[in-house]
């Protein structure tokens, strides 16, 4: 005979029967696994994010690309789990297993990972308009003919070559 699956819901009802009066939230070993695997999670994000800080502060850029899918399907999973996780963030549960010190590091991270990131697009930037720069300098940006006048502006576009000798 096939047993009937339970629904979310009335796993949690019948948690909430068979638990003390008193008690503010009750947790069902669903609750309980999500608890856990959003801690690890957290700590798999941290750990990623302080490699790629370690990396940029040594000049490794290359580390960048290699961690972008990585870094970004952690923090995917990361943040469509949460509302599974988010009622319980001060729960005993949650709390034994250091989820809001978790949590705490992994703003840390973001941050400091940010900063980083902001920083390397500042100075990537700076450089291109530098080198801009200075092409245009050196560059008079266009041609120009015998007469000094710019021949690359014209209308139509189209350039005349005089064959003559």
């Amino acid at each position: 005979m096939v047993t009937k699956r339970k629904s979310r819901i009335g796993q949690r009802l019948q948690a909430r029967r068979d638990a003390p009066s008193g008690t503010a939230r009750v947790l069902t070993e669903t609750d309980e696994a999500n608890i856990a695997a959003y801690t690890d999670k957290v700590g798999e994000a941290v750990t990623l994010l302080n490699e790629e800080v370690v990396a940029l502060t040594e000049g490794r850029f290359q580390v960048v690309s290699e961690l972008f899918d990585r870094k970004a399907s952690v923090l995917k999973w990361l943040e469509l789990r949460l509302p599974l996780v988010e009622p319980f963030l001060q729960h005993e549960a949650a709390v034994s297993r250091g989820l809001p010190e978790r949590m705490q590091e992994l703003q840390a991270a973001v941050s400091a990972d940010s900063e980083m990131l902001q920083r390397m697009a500042t100075a990537a930037g700076t450089i291109v308009r530098e080198i801009r720069k200075a092409t245009e300098r050196n560059g008079l940006s266009g041609l120009y003919g015998k007469s000094g006048q710019k021949i690359g502006g014209e209308e139509g576009g189209k350039l005349r070559i005089d064959r003559e000798f």
